[in-house]
């Protein structure tokens, strides 16, 4: 039996889209008046965007007529927080140890597989990611070999081989 989830989004596509998002929208869906687990009002949706996207926590949810896409929203990037300077990532002269700040990477990597639905966000997310931390000071080589090593666990990621998506972060990072 072929499931559909996130309203037309076929099941292949939904492999990577959050549990906390699919329960929200299944919730919404199924249970409008309330019922279940869940108070009323946790699941109210305010219409306060315009357009076909919306943000919801670290997540922006697009709608298309091939059905929900989710990519990660930073509210960094808006404008009225570009003037305040916040500290994201360790430095790379901080006191703590080459593995610590590295694991950035690993854990972001994770992050960013579980919340981007489709390769074009994985992949500019990785790419902000490596460049952002370049940036900072971090030698190239030393992200490059950590991403390769992340993304090259996966056999296949988004539908194509892994070394196709690492492929596609390499061409974007140097």
């Amino acid at each position: 039996m072929l499931k559909r989830c996130l309203f037309n989004t076929p099941p292949a596509q939904c492999t990577r889209v959050t549990h906390f998002c699919e329960d929200f929208v299944m919730r919404w869906l199924f249970f409008p008046s309330g019922s279940g687990i869940y108070p009323k009002t946790s699941c109210e949706l305010n219409c306060t965007s315009k357009g076909f996207s919306c943000n919801f926590l670290d997540l922006t949810v697009r709608q298309s007529p091939q059905g929900l896409s989710c990519d990660i929203f930073d509210k960094r990037s808006q404008p009225e927080y570009t003037g305040i300077e916040m500290i994201r990532m360790p430095h790379v002269h901080s006191n703590i140890s080459m593995t610590a700040k590295l694991g950035v990477i690993n854990s972001q990597f994770y992050r960013f597989l579980r919340l981007c639905s489709c390769k074009k966000f994985f992949v500019f997310q990785m790419v902000s990611l490596i460049v952002f931390l370049k940036a900072k000071g971090y030698p190239l080589q030393v992200l490059l070999k950590r991403t390769r090593g992340l993304v090259l666990k996966e056999k296949f990621l988004f539908g194509i081989s892994a070394f196709g998506i690492f492929r596609m972060i390499l061409l974007r990072v140097v």
